[in-house]
């Protein structure tokens, strides 16, 4: 429109004026379009080629975006300022945010400082060094793992050399960074494993070994790469047992088991091996991998651990549990052959003694040369264990008759007759010895045994030292004294023990001098057991000393209700057992009882016998000092019918002796009996103690210990053992009727 109205206002403009006509005004004029026009033509030209300009660099733009979007790697660009001028898709990603969101910011923006620090840094490095440089970088992520990147970074220059920029290219290695890690640890195992490693090729040829290969087998890697596994080979093992071996590493891949195999050296070792097949990417068998461990010291410790299961710690003889596996395999070929098998159980005598003597290093000694001398005496194929203490058992096998059992058996009774020497000290020992045969005395080990132990506390009731062949009355015997063992304990919880009194009697005037407190236990399906029966068991498993404290509360109780009563009840002895004299507490305990039972200590008597106040002398005496010193007295019980000891006897604070029983029976008749009393009676005198004669049961006994000059006596004659309020009407009178 301008160009138009230009060219068509001279046309218009002429008539006016002559002076607008001119030639060169129009010449100008024409000159002046010409010029525009060329200008016009110039600048449509321009701009259609910018345009063009335009698109191809768009199109370059969109090529360019394209590719660095298609790149898995990071491409990034940043001005020296470190804002990031160009980013690529895969910086997009990683940093979990769109582009327009990373351009115009530095790294302090995007990540945390200290890395943002340590990318600066490195920038820097490229730009003041203008050259490349390759770094290996740790990204942390939010979850706590890290990402690993290969990176690459370029300065960027202006053509007159100023710095633009850096142009970085990182590359995540994190996989391969992993998979490296992997290999150099791999590497460090296979160098540094305790375990020898073994890698063939598929034909079993070796390819490489470990140092430990070489430590345990001491073959280097020169010796036996190119060779076969074979070199290895002991002979133990037969060509079918490799057969199965590679049939199981085929079928299932793996095989692991023990096996032996010869070092260099020549010897032969246990080894474990494990065997696995290695398959490359097409399932093909391409290496066979070995590894295996020296278990020699692993064996030798078994060996000892297996030693150590089955035998005796001291004595190096098989235990228990040996003993039973070789017994049940002799009675199978007993059985087999119709032959006999005896079990021979074995007891040291006395040998506690020995062990409190002279302390247990002593005692085992003792049990060690004990058990040399068994070995010395039996059979090879005889097999001797040690139970346990100092009880042994000897298995003797191919037996035709018993009688040569009992040879055996006496042989090794023989075989300890001699004193055994123990640091300079000779210990005489003997043994009590139980015998049972198979088929007669059992058809098991558990059944062999415990008939042989059952013969052998037998031969140990018959006096020790001797041998005793097992019985089915021995077994019945020991079920008895089981029955009453648990009837006593009973009997005990129950507190059935009844305290019954026999009077005691002075035999010039008839009168009441005192009273015996005597243990019953009536049972409700057996009636009245005899003390002769549970007494002496009580005595050895202990329970004695809670019988006799019971004993001796009832019998205190029972004299404070007489007083109650207004009676004057005499003295009542009660008997201690060993075992309660000899217990640290029983003083502690006795008063402990008066107290509880106010009873003052001049209403009771004690008794002892003198083989329990002998057994251990001195203590003992201190005790019954002790218990004088509290205003109790004392009796001397069974008096005569131990080994007594005159010089023990002068030192007891004793006020009365009482002679047994067994001395008192064959009155007046018996010489002897008179002569032991009258010597008692004189010596009692002597020392100033009264004397009391036991189990008078006729008037001419009454009559013979008169003459004798005894002054006291209990027994039947006089009364039964009874009930406490049986003699409430005797202690109102005060005296019996002699019946003389």
């Amino acid at each position: 429109m301008a160009f138009a109205g230009l060219c068509a206002a001279p046309a218009s403009a002429a008539p006016t004026g002559a002076g607008h006509g001119h030639p060169v005004y129009a010449a100008t004029i024409v000159i002046v379009l010409g010029l525009f026009a060329a200008v016009a033509f110039a600048f449509v030209r321009a701009h259609r080629q910018r345009g063009r300009l335009l698109e191809e660099a768009d199109k370059s733009r969109a090529l360019l975006t394209t590719l660095l979007d298609a790149t898995p790697d990071i491409v990034f660009c940043k001005d020296t300022d470190g804002r990031y001028l160009l980013g690529n898709r895969a910086l997009s990603d990683f940093l979990d945010r769109p582009t327009d969101q990373i351009i115009g910011k530095s790294d302090r923006d995007l990540f945390p400082s200290e890395l943002a620090d340590e990318f600066r840094s490195r920038d820097l490095q490229v730009t003041r060094q203008n050259k490349i440089v390759r770094s290996t970088e740790w990204v942390d992520q939010a979850d706590g793992s890290h990402e690993v990147f290969d990176t690459v970074k370029a300065p960027v220059r202006h053509p007159d050399g100023a710095p633009l920029g850096v142009i970085g290219i990182a590359r995540r290695i994190t996989m391969e960074h992993q998979a490296s890690d992997r290999l150099q640890l791999a590497a460090q195992v296979f160098e540094n494993a305790a375990e020898g490693i073994i890698i063939t090729r598929p034909d079993t040829t070796i390819e490489m070994i470990n140092p430990a290969f070489t430590r345990i087998t001491g073959y280097t890697p020169a010796e036996v790469v190119g060779q076969k596994p074979s070199i290895l080979r002991s002979g133990r093992q037969s060509a079918a047992f490799y057969h199965r071996m590679w049939e199981t590493v085929h079928d299932e891949g793996l095989w692991q088991g023990e096996i032996w195999n010869r070092r260099k050296s020549g010897e032969i070792y246990p080894e474990w091996l494990n065997i696995s097949v290695v398959y490359d990417e097409a399932g093909e068998i391409a290496h066979y991998l070995g590894i295996f461990s020296d278990i020699s010291a692993t064996k030798h410790s078994e060996a000892q651990l297996e030693h150590m299961a089955h035998h005796d710690a001291l004595t190096g003889l098989p235990n228990r549990s040996l003993l039973n596996d070789r017994i049940d395999t002799a009675l199978r070929r007993a059985k087999r052959d119709h032959r006999m098998v005896a079990t021979v159980f074995l007891d040291l005598d006395h040998f506690k003694d020995i062990n409190d003597s002279f302390g247990h290093a002593v005692g085992d000694a003792v049990l060690k040369q004990a058990a040399t001398r068994l070995l010395e005496c039996v059979r090879e194929e005889d097999t001797i264990a040690r139970l346990g203490g100092d009880e042994f058992v000897i298995l003797i096998e191919n037996i035709e008759d018993v009688a040569l059992t009992i040879n055996a058996a006496e042989r090794i009774l023989t075989c300890l007759n001699p004193p055994l020497t123990v640091e300079h000290q000779e210990f005489f020992i003997g043994a009590s010895i139980g015998i049972s045969i198979y088929p007669h005395d059992g058809d098991t080990a558990e059944t062999l045994i415990r008939n042989a132990d059952t013969a052998m506390y037998q031969a140990k009731r018959q006096g020790r030292n001797n041998i005793q062949r097992y019985s089915e009355q021995q077994t019945e015997t020991a079920r008895n004294r089981m029955r009453l063992e648990n009837g006593l304990r009973h009997a005990l919880k129950e507190s059935r023990f009844e305290a019954w009194l026999q009077p005691q009697i002075d035999l010039a005037s008839g009168k009441l001098t005192g009273f015996e407190a005597l243990c019953r236990w009536p049972d409700e399906e057996r009636g009245m057991i005899p003390p002769v029966e549970f007494i002496p068991l009580a005595e050895n498993n202990g329970l004695i000393v809670q019988i006799g404290e019971s004993m001796l509360r009832q019998s205190c109780r029972q004299i404070v209700a007489w007083r109650a009563a207004g009676l004057t009840p005499p003295p009542v002895a009660i008997n201690v057992s060993g075992r309660q004299l000899r217990r640290l507490d029983f003083l502690a305990a006795l008063c402990t009882i008066l107290e509880d039972e106010g009873c003052r200590p001049e209403w009771i008597e004690l008794e002892v016998t003198e083989s329990d106040i002998l057994k251990d002398a001195e203590p003992a005496i201190a005790t019954l000092h002790g218990i004088r010193e509290m205003g109790i007295s004392l009796a001397l019980d069974d008096f005569g019918t131990g080994f007594s000891s005159l010089s023990y006897l002068k030192r007891l604070p004793v006020n009365c002796i009482k002679i047994d029983r067994a001395f008192v029976q064959g009155l007046p008749s018996d010489t002897n009996d008179r002569a032991i009393v009258q010597a008692v009676v004189a010596m009692g005198r002597s020392l100033d103690m009264r004397v009391l004669a036991e189990g008078v049961e006729t008037p001419a006994q009454v009559r013979a210990l008169s003459l004798m000059g005894c002054a006291l006596a209990q027994g039947y004659h006089f009364g039964r053992p009874a009930r406490p309020d049986t003699f409430t009407a005797l202690v109102q009178r005060g005296k019996v009727d002699l019946g003389i």
